[in-house]
């Protein structure tokens, strides 16, 4: 996959592309009704509401989340999908952290609108429904997760087309954003002069 974001000759990597608040505000008002049917659905399945403070080690990011970005960052991140799991493991931390990070960094509104997107896709029924998936998202491999991306790109439900852009980029950047994935993205480094000046 081409990297989400450009390098300066001899710099570090540019700005990656920013999340637009109309963006979210799509995402968001589209899945409020979603998830406003949803809330009976535990009642009706008889599933337990799903935990509602962040995983260990996370600020921001749920169990179900990092289930979810797990499946995905591979489907985005063609050179991590390649990976051996060993090897994967600690890149795949890594880029799970970044997204993390950058999650508990935005702004309050953006946070609500992005947990809504979230959410229904913690979901069983509605991850189903909407996106195809059929499974829980810790068993659901890069073929499949890059079928759900395509589904939502592709659909004429303006909701879904934001929905996917939102989980790309948060993907792309946080991967792209590790030293590691420099290489593959056609990025040399920060020349040395230059960081060891910045440094000094």
């Amino acid at each position: 996959m081409q990297a989400p974001f450009t390098a300066a000759p001899g710099g570090t990597p540019g700005k990656p592309g920013a999340l637009s608040r109309r963006g979210f505000l799509k995402v968001g008002l589209g899945f409020s009704a979603a998830l406003a049917c949803a809330g009976l659905v535990p009642a009706l399945s008889g599933c337990a509401p799903a935990p509602r403070t962040p995983a260990a080690g996370m600020r921001f990011l749920r169990d179900d989340d990092v289930a979810l970005f797990g499946a995905l960052l591979p489907a985005v991140a063609d050179e991590l999908a390649a990976r051996e799991p060993g090897p994967r493991a600690p890149q795949l931390g890594e880029a799970l952290r970044n997204i993390d990070n950058t999650c508990a960094a935005m702004d309050a509104n953006a946070r609500a609108e992005l947990r809504k997107l979230l959410d229904l896709l913690a979901i069983g029924p509605l991850r189903r429904v909407l996106g195809g998936v059929r499974q829980d998202w810790r068993h659901t491999d890069a073929a499949q997760a890059r079928r759900f991306l395509a589904r939502w790109r592709e659909s004429r439900f303006a909701t879904l087309n934001a929905g996917a852009v939102v989980l790309v980029k948060l993907c792309g950047v946080a991967y792209y954003l590790l030293p590691a994935a420099w290489a593959g993205a056609g990025y040399p480094g920060p020349n040395p002069a230059v960081f060891n000046a910045l440094r000094a």
